[in-house]
């Protein structure tokens, strides 16, 4: 069996991750026994340590698989009866050539915890390394594109004019440098406001307590708050500052995320797990319930990140973007006119002057490229791409009818989004 990789250290002994056949079965994260758990638990006593991302850490592994072991969550719930996604294996997709290695071989030697392609309705390839089919995963930031569709949704009923300031929709930013940026810059990560996720003159909003991102990254709950912080979320956004004209640039940024979660949550005046429940999760025939990590004080769903799932019920999600999507109710649960609302590429000037859309172009070797209602890439065929850290994938050809998702614990350099696109393509080409 050739491991994916080991982690030392923390029981002892090298574990071995691994997708290749082989006598030996590869270990489940949810299989570890009750010893390990516990030295997972202590070791995952301390916050500090329960969100950094080692690939090589057997902590990691667990705790992307079972986060709500770990913060306060609330349930997302499914509705009617689960039908499992009908299979027609394609084996063309398993032996089609990526940069050198088959598909196969790719999900073989690289930390990819489960891979999904859905044609049609359908599962044509599924690989489960790390997990059984019935475990959850933690969807980092694809899970953005939840709250931008539901507000798409609202904007499509009349319900939120993305033109208006955001502060009319959260009054509490009102007087504020928010009385100035639009909803759909929030939308489209290009409010030209400070407190950036990667795009700090010093890159250290992460890591320096006097950075907006770091201060409000404590007022969630994500970070401990070590430095006797005293203040709502809502009161340190109301402190950021404008930097550059709105659509300047593409300088993404969880707290837009955060933002457009609020307002939904005030327009509908439901917490937002309930209203993804209601309007889209109840309704795709999910494999599970899903969960969400709340603030510990408010109650706020961190849908910036924190969605966790099965990676068929991911699927499904993505499968409301395409055609097929009418198969979980008979009728479209997104209207087609939010599907091209969100395809359409007016900013593309404004991609690539910052970290993220530099980045996009590098991987998918591709510069026709926008962003757009949180989705990080949005190409001129009307595909439409959600990263997620640590190497989480989701991956939608309204066009083709396709749908890509996948789980990693990894560093996030496997370049399976390229590879997804590579398949989306393959079976385009091999179905004309």
């Amino acid at each position: 069996m050739k491991p994916i990789h080991s982690f030392l250290g923390l029981i002892g002994s090298s574990i071995l991750l691994s997708g290749a056949p082989s006598d030996t079965a590869p270990l489940r994260i949810s299989d570890l026994n009750a010893t390990t758990v516990v030295k997972i638990h202590q070791y995952l006593s301390d916050p500090q340590k329960r969100l950094k991302s080692d690939p090589k850490d057997l902590s990691t592994h667990y705790s992307w698989q079972h986060m709500s072991e770990f913060y306060p969550t609330a349930q997302i719930t499914r509705g009617g009866s689960y039908t499992p996604l009908p299979q027609t294996i394609d084996p063309s997709i398993g032996a089609l050539s990526f940069r050198g290695e088959t598909i196969d071989k790719h999900l073989d030697t690289h930390a990819v915890d489960a891979f999904m392609v859905i044609r049609h309705g359908k599962i044509v390839y599924e690989r489960y390394n790390t997990m059984y089919p019935e475990d959850k995963h933690i969807w980092w930031s694809s899970g953005k594109v939840i709250g931008s569709t539901l507000l798409a949704m609202l904007e499509a009923e009349g319900k939120v004019d993305v033109s208006r300031p955001v502060s009319h929709y959260l009054p509490e930013l009102k007087n504020s440098v928010w009385d100035t940026v639009s909803v759909e810059s929030a939308l489209d990560m290009a409010t030209g406001l400070n407190g950036t996720e990667h795009d700090e003159p010093g890159h250290d909003s992460r890591s320096n307590p006097k950075q907006i991102w770091y201060r409000w990254a404590v007022t969630i709950g994500m970070y401990s708050n070590t430095i006797g912080l005293k203040a709502s979320p809502m009161e340190v956004i109301a402190n950021m500052k404008k930097r550059n004209e709105p659509y300047t640039k593409f300088e993404y940024n969880s707290i837009n995320t955060f933002i457009v979660n609020r307002i939904i949550e005030a327009v509908t005046q439901q917490p937002l797990h309930h209203y993804f429940s209601e309007r889209i999760w109840g309704k795709i025939g999910a494999q599970n319930d899903g969960y969400v990590v709340i603030t510990p004080n408010e109650g706020y769903g961190l849908f910036y990140g924190m969605m966790n799932s099965t990676l068929e019920d991911m699927g499904r999600f993505g499968m409301i973007f395409t055609p097929s999507g009418t198969q979980f109710t008979g009728k479209p649960i997104l209207p087609a006119s939010v599907v091209k609302r969100i395809q359409t590429q007016p900013h593309q000037s404004m991609y690539d002057k910052a970290f993220m859309g530099r980045k996009m172009q590098k991987k998918f070797g591709e510069t026709n490229l926008t962003n757009r209602y949180q989705w990080d890439a949005v190409f001129t065929d009307g595909d439409l791409y959600k990263s997620g850290f640590g190497g989480q994938g989701l991956y939608v050809s309204p066009k083709n009818d396709t749908v890509v998702v996948w789980f990693g614990t990894n560093d996030g350099k496997g370049d399976e989004e390229a590879m997804a696109r590579t398949i989306v393509i393959h079976l385009a080409n091999q179905h004309r």
